[in-house]
């Protein structure tokens, strides 16, 4: 039975208000908005029409809002229970470009439903495989997660886009401004003030970033000119396309992606339970079969595939509000802004010195709660070398990933991701030296 943590204000089986709900899953929303630029980045490239950037976001606000309700679900076969959203996967925007240029928006949908049904196959074996995750493992997982964000976050915080661009003062300024808003609430905010830290920090960035200029007026008046209600179809809408040579691709980023979100729900489940020890594997597995149910609805609607937001999960943390009926209310507004792309519009257009700053905010609670599980379980020198070493070579890929440039073809999928080469090398060290421990 989990012991619902003192500094939780609406713990897994509460109620908020429906006031205090709204608030909350419109938080929740920001963040899941932040990467609808990735559908537009793939349309354009392939040279798709206005209308098709605009259904393509749409569809996959519909995938996620889905996605985002069952995982809310505690039911027996699917469902962690918990306030996981999804958002659309970065993770998976590499190899979605690949198919749509080889094939049109027919191959990448029908690629993304091969990856969703991937994840739904490992998703059922991994309640056998909880031996390869010690706590000090699943701690360096929830960590590497949280430090996938922390290049993005800064980026945005500073407004630099490409590798030696200067600061960008105003950004600096907006970031710092919403940043210390949402520390200052969390802190000294009285009653349930700290709730909505993450929004009041929003209000005041996109304030200011009017103020300043700093969301271009071609992005208004594109937000402007959008209808209020419109339906999200695309031509030749059920069209799906297979190439055996992508295969490959999309399981690995499929493995990839719900390696975060087994990481996102190990998270999930310390947040809301005080005396937590060890991941519960079985609600887990069901976590991740939702999951897949939301990568395969992304599919089969038309929309870019998603993936578990480890900045959702954090601002639960940081909000104190983990209720599965934000879930529910996050998700189901999800859908219906679809239906309305002004609104959508907006979302997406969110200022990139905000989405730093609230990145930075959640990414710090994550790192902490990494940490706390690595070393909740105590230390010795075999847990140095599981943890250190794959964390060394994590954050050399990260730092300097031209260091890996040689890599061999066969090794290259390893090396795509810092989470991924610092889960694989901490569970092979794991193994290899717990063999060499009992064979001593």
């Amino acid at each position: 039975m989990a012991t619902k943590p003192h500094d939780l204000i609406y713990g897994l089986d509460d109620k908020p208000p429906f006031g205090a709900l709204l608030i909350l899953g419109c938080q929740h929303i920001f963040l899941m908005s932040s990467t609808l630029v990735l559908p537009i980045v793939l349309v354009t490239e392939i040279g798709g029409t206005f209308d098709e950037v605009r259904s393509v976001i749409a569809l996959t606000m519909i995938a996620c809002g889905i996605g985002t309700i069952v995982q809310a679900w505690r039911w027996r076969f699917i469902g962690s229970g918990f306030v996981c959203p999804n958002l659309c996967g970065p993770n998976f925007f590499i190899a979605s470009m690949e198919a749509a240029w080889l094939g049109g928006l027919p191959l990448m949908r029908g690629m993304t439903i091969v990856a969703g049904l991937v994840e739904a196959v490992f998703s059922r074996f991994l309640h056998r495989l909880a031996f390869l995750f010690p706590p000090e493992i699943t701690g360096l997982v929830v960590l590497m997660v949280a430090e996938g964000l922390v290049t993005l976050g800064v980026s945005k915080f500073l407004g630099i886009n490409f590798s030696g661009e200067p600061i960008q003062h105003n950004s600096v300024l907006i970031a710092s401004a919403s940043l210390l808003i949402m520390i200052g609430i969390n802190l000294w905010g009285r009653g349930n003030l700290r709730l909505y830290s993450v929004f009041l920090g929003f209000a005041c960035g996109y304030l200011l970033s009017l103020a300043l200029g700093v969301i271009p007026w071609g992005t208004l008046q594109l937000v402007l000119s959008s209808p209020w209600l419109a339906l999200p179809l695309l031509d030749n809408s059920l069209d799906l396309a297979f190439d055996w040579s992508l295969v490959p691709v999309f399981v690995i980023v499929s493995i990839t992606g719900a390696l975060k979100s087994f990481g996102n729900l190990i998270l999930c489940e310390k947040v809301n339970d005080e005396a937590w020890q060890a991941p519960n594997m079985r609600r887990i597995s069901n976590g991740l079969l939702a999951d897949s149910v939301s990568v395969t609805v992304s599919g089969l609607l038309g929309g870019m595939a998603s993936d578990t937001s480890a900045s959702n999960v954090a601002l639960s943390k940081a909000s104190g509000a983990t209720s599965r009926t934000i879930a529910y209310m996050a998700g189901g507004l999800f859908i219906l802004l679809a239906f309305v792309p002004k609104i959508a519009g907006l979302l997406s257009a969110m200022p990139p010195p905000v989405m730093g700053a609230i990145l930075i905010y959640v990414s710090s609670f994550m790192i902490v709660s990494g940490i706390q599980i690595i070393l909740g379980g105590g230390m010795d020198t075999r847990k140095t070398f599981v943890i250190g070493i794959p964390l060394i070579f994590g954050l050399s890929l990260d730092i300097t990933p031209a260091l890996f440039a040689d890599v061999p073809d066969l090794l290259r999928p390893l090396f795509e991701s810092s989470l991924t080469l610092s889960t694989v090398l901490a569970v092979l060290l794991h193994q290899l030296l717990r063999l060499g421990s009992t064979s001593r």
